[in-house]
Formats: C-alpha cells, sequence, structure tokens
C-alpha cells in the first residue's frame, strides 16, 4: 500500500474489490438477512417501476425502456457496486440529459430508443476506463455547489417539464422558462378530468410520503390510476394512457450505429458520465453516511460503468445512484445489494406478466410520480444559502441553476464547470501573504489581530497560506516588497512555511531571487516550518544548500536567533 498520501491511501485492489459480492456474498447470513431483504426489494419496486416508467418519458423513450435499464442496472451493480444498499437505476439529472443528447442526434436518422442506449454504452466504458485508471478523483473538479444548483436546476426543468402531462395540454417549447410560460398561456386548453387525476394523485403522493413514509405510495396512486381508468374505461374518459407495453424480456446487443454516430454518441456520453457519476457518489456518499461503509471512488466508477454497460446492452439509458431510491429501501429495511435484485425480480415479472396491467396507467399519474420524486431536489434554498458562504461558489451556483432553465442542460453545466475550475485557480492564485507577531503564549498571530509588537523590530514573520506556485509566486514577491518598503530597519525576514504544501519550479526560482535581493538589501531570509514534500523539492532544487542553516523547524527560534 502505498504511503506517499500520508493518511490518505489508495485501497489496494485485487478481485474482491473489482467484484464486491465475492466478499460480500459468502459472508451473507440468510436465516437473518433475506425475509428483511425481500420485502425491502418489493417495497423498492413499488417505486422503481412507476419511476423508472417516468424517467423514461423524460428521455423520450418508450415506458418499456426504463423498466430494461432499471433491471440491467441493478443487476450489475449488484456485482460490481462498493455500496450495500445503493440503488442505480434511471434517473431523472441523466435522464433529462440523455433527453437534451439525443434530441441533438436525431439528424442523423437513428431511432431515439436505439441513440439513448447507446448514449448508455458509451457512458458505461468511459466510467469503467475511468475506474480501471482509478480517477475517481475527477468528480472533485465538479463542485458542490455547481453540482446542487444543477441538480435543482434540473429538477425545476423536470417538474415544468411533466405539467403537459399533469395537465393535459400540448407544451412544444424548447427551454424550461418557455414551457411554463405556455402552461399559463394556454390554461383554456387542460383537460379537466386529467388535471383533477394529476392533481390528486400529486397531492397523495405528497401527503403519504410526508404523513406515512412507510406507506409504498407510488405504488397505491399507480394502482388507484389504472383501476381508475379500467372501471371507467380507456375510450370513455379522455385521459392519456401509456399504452401498448411489449411483453418479455430483451435480448443484450450492441446499439446498431455507425463509426461516425458512436464517436458523436461517445462524446455524448462522457457529459452523462460527469453528471451521472457525481450525483451518484453524492448518493453512495450520503448512503454510506448512514451504513457506516467507506466510498471507494475508483470501485463506484467500475460499479456505474458495469451498471449502464448492461443498460444500454439491453436496450436500457443511463442510469445513476439515486438517494431517493436507497432511501426508501433503507428504509424499509434492506441489508445488501440482494433486497435491489428482489425489487428487479419484481420488475423481470412485471414485463412478464404484468405489462398489459400497466398499459391502462394514466400519463397524469406517471407525471405525478416523477414530480413528487424530484420535488426535494428542486428547492433552490441550497443555491441561495451559498450566499452567506462563499459569494463565487454563489455565483457560479446561481448562474448554472438559472442556465439550465433558460438554456440547454449540457452547455449549462458546462458553463458550471468552467465557472467552478476559474474560481478554483483564482482562489489558487490570490493566497494571503500576511505578517506574524508573537502572543504572549509563544505562539503567532496576525499584526492586524492587535496583538503586541515584536520586542525587535528589525525581525518581521510572515506567513504565505498556500502552495507556493507558479499561479501565486508573484504576491510572495510583492509582500516582501511591500514589508521592505514600510520596514527600512529590516534586517532579519522570516517565512512561515507552514502552509506551503507544495513547491514547484517557479516556487524555487522565486524564494531564490528573493534570498539574493534580501541578501543586497543587508537582509537575511530565513524558512520555518517546512513540510516535508517542500523540503525534499528544496532539496533536489538545491535551495537546502543555498539556505543551509536557515532552514528552523518552528518560527519562534527563527525570529529571535542571532
Amino acid at each position: 500500500m502505498s504511503t506517499d498520501g500520508g493518511l490518505v491511501r489508495r485501497p489496494e485492489r485485487d478481485l474482491r474489490t473489482f467484484l464486491p459480492v465475492l466478499a460480500w456474498l459468502p459472508r451473507y447470513r440468510v436465516g437473518r438477512d433475506l425475509s428483511a431483504d425481500l420485502v425491502a426489494g418489493i417495497a423498492l419496486a413499488a417505486l422503481l417501476i412507476p419511476e423508472s416508467i417516468g424517467y423514461a418519458g423524460i428521455a423520450g423513450v418508450p415506458p418499456e425502456v426504463g423498466l430494461y435499464a432499471a433491471i440491467a442496472a441493478v443487476a450489475a451493480y449488484a456485482l460490481t457496486g462498493g455500496t450495500s444498499i445503493l440503488v442505480v437505476g434511471p434517473a431523472s439529472a441523466v435522464a433529462a440529459l440523455s433527453a437534451s443528447l439525443v434530441a441533438e442526434l436525431t439528424s442523423s436518422g437513428a431511432d431515439p430508443a436505439v441513440l439513448t442506449a447507446a448514449l448508455a454504452v458509451s457512458s458505461g466504458l468511459l466510467l469503467l476506463l475511468a475506474g480501471l485508471l482509478r480517477l475517481g478523483w475527477i468528480v472533485n473538479f465538479i463542485s458542490r455547489p455547481v453540482l446542487h444548483a444543477f441538480v435543482a436546476g434540473l429538477s425545476v426543468s423536470i417538474i415544468i417539464g411533466q405539467l403537459d402531462g399533469l395537465l393535459g395540454v400540448e407544451i412544444d417549447a424548447e427551454t424550461a422558462v418557455g414551457k411554463a410560460w405556455q402552461v399559463v398561456a394556454r390554461v383554456a386548453e387542460w383537460d379537466p378530468a386529467t388535471v383533477a387525476l394529476g392533481v390528486l394523485g400529486l397531492g397523495l403522493l405528497v401527503s403519504l410520503e410526508h404523513w406515512a413514509p412507510r406507506v409504498p405510495a407510488a405504488l397505491l396512486v399507480v394502482v388507484g390510476g389504472i383501476a381508475l381508468v379500467w372501471l371507467l374505461g380507456v375510450d370513455e374518459v379522455s385521459i392519456d394512457v401509456l399504452g401498448t407495453i411489449p411483453q418479455g424480456l430483451p435480448s443484450p446487443d450492441l446499439p446498431g450505429l455507425d463509426l461516425e454516430t458512436w464517436l458523436t454518441v461517445t462524446a455524448g456520453g462522457a457529459a452523462l458520465v460527469l453528471v451521472g457519476f457525481s450525483e451518484g457518489f453524492a448518493a453512495a456518499s450520503s448512503v454510506s453516511d448512514r451504513t457506516g461503509e467507506a466510498v471507494d471512488g475508483d470501485q463506484e466508477l467500475v460499479g456505474a460503468g458495469a451498471a449502464n454497460l448492461a443498460s444500454g446492452l439491453f436496450g436500457g439509458l443511463a442510469v445513476s445512484g439515486s438517494l431517493s431510491k436507497s432511501a426508501a429501501s433503507q428504509a424499509a429495511g434492506a441489508r445488501s445489494q440482494v433486497a435491489n435484485l428482489a425489487a428487479a425480480a419484481v420488475v423481470v415479472l412485471t414485463l412478464l406478466v404484468l405489462a398489459p396491467v400497466f398499459e391502462l396507467l394514466p400519463e397524469a399519474v406517471v407525471a405525478a410520480v416523477v414530480i413528487a420524486a424530484v420535488l426535494p431536489a428542486a428547492s433552490p434554498s441550497r443555491v441561495l444559502d451559498l450566499w452567506a458562504v462563499n459569494r463565487l461558489d454563489f455565483a457560479a451556483g446561481l448562474t448554472t441553476f438559472v442556465l439550465v432553465l433558460v438554456w440547454e442542460t449540457l452547455p449549462a453545466m458546462i458553463v458550471g464547470v468552467a465557472l467552478s475550475l476559474l474560481f478554483l485557480v483564482r482562489r489558487a492564485s490570490f493566497p494571503d501573504v500576511v505578517e506574524l507577531r508573537p502572543d504572549h503564549d509563544g505562539t503567532f498571530a496576525k499584526v492586524e489581530d492587535g496583538v503586541p509588537g515584536l520586542s525587535r523590530p528589525d525581525v518581521a514573520v510572515i506567513r504565505f497560506e498556500a502552495s507556493l506556485v507558479y499561479a501565486n509566486a508573484d504576491r510572495l514577491a510583492r509582500a516582501v516588497d511591500t514589508l521592505l518598503g514600510e520596514r527600512p530597519g529590516l534586517k532579519v525576514l522570516v517565512l512561515d512555511a507552514e502552509m506551503v504544501a507544495d513547491l514547484d519550479s517557479t516556487g524555487a526560482e522565486t524564494l531564490h531571487a528573493l534570498d539574493d535581493r534580501l541578501a543586497a538589501a543587508d537582509v537575511e531570509m530565513r524558512l520555518a516550518r517546512i513540510h516535508r514534500r517542500a523540503r525534499g523539492q528544496l532539496q533536489r532544487s538545491g535551495l537546502a544548500a543555498r539556505f543551509e542553516g536557515r532552514i528552523l523547524p518552528h518560527v519562534l527560534p527563527a525570529a529571535e536567533e542571532d
């Protein structure tokens, strides 16, 4: 095991870490856990089936595509995923992004369902490759504020996009804002029966989830909607229903596309990787907080990749980890991935036997299920709360949130990531450089904190509060110039390097140049509290020999020695 990262170490890899099922299945206690997992699996299926059908609608593909994805993704993640009860399946963000990407690719003449499956395959392969290369750290480049804002904006967009099914009105606008305007402008076209059923279903879902969270609200509303249409008769009501759902299971097959289209699809798959894995990793982290498990980002890449690849090969859409479904499964008593496999088995049974029943499912009920599922994530409060914490995060989050509503999802995500990286570079480029003075207890504090001054005015202590690299090295030089101008009698300058965890060639050149400049002004430069890594870099650059005798372990001796 490598110790280069100190206490942050990469897990060792072997067959059992690549296929975690080999580790947890032999330890599975059938007598204690099986009954709980089966009950949880049935409860999970009550949520998984209607949501998968709804997310298929968001993705712009037939309802069975969502069910295919649910079966394949759950089975694949159970073998390769590293989190015991995380549910991987169709999800709102990836479904909406998939629809946006497919809309840009339909000019090729390919079937949208084929393109959707191809996107799942391409994103799955990219995720697997990233997992094998141990690139789980990449997710850190999408800041949490941008991710939360993207998910919130996308959730609002999804809710607005479901209003046509909920209200029985035609909407043809491209953006969420345009759709919302059309819904209001066409109020006279709302279908009364559809509105009544959709609003009633949504009200029941929200009420039951709040007051009776253990009740399978989605299942009750779905069964009630189907029963109502069956009793009244499809031909006697104006309510739109799902229509034909093919019975049977799909056979695995690679989507039939030409090479040029595959290359274009793969570029879109990269976008799905960013969004899907970010959302899935956030869900895995939340689940692990409750189970006490450690989340391995590299293994989650492998698990997400296997789930997406399996979904695409079986004709499904892209998937990701789902916090809502995982929480529902855990609340129902799930102990392991066996619960998710049990839910997948119920979905298989649905396709084999119950498909004709779901053909009577009203689209208004599907819309209500989707809206209720994404409603908690649609709150903009997580974006607004950023104002009190960090204004740059707020600016990036608010920009991403607004762009999702007024533009397309992929460009909005790209802009959000770009802003995240831009602000990260800005933070690294403008670290504080502060002068320190000793406190009464021997520690050091900033000059502006009002602590007593140095007993020796010819000695100054400064602290550079970042790694010293090419993006910020000039700030140290400018700070020293300012200090020399303010302290004409200066004889000793101590650089407190406690926060300089890294040093590049530009940083080394800056230290060399500063030492020359200070020596010319008859000022001795000393270094204190050098980190192990920075000390090694000083050694390799030759600066350790130059500063020999002037590198001290603590600030106080460096400031007091003659």
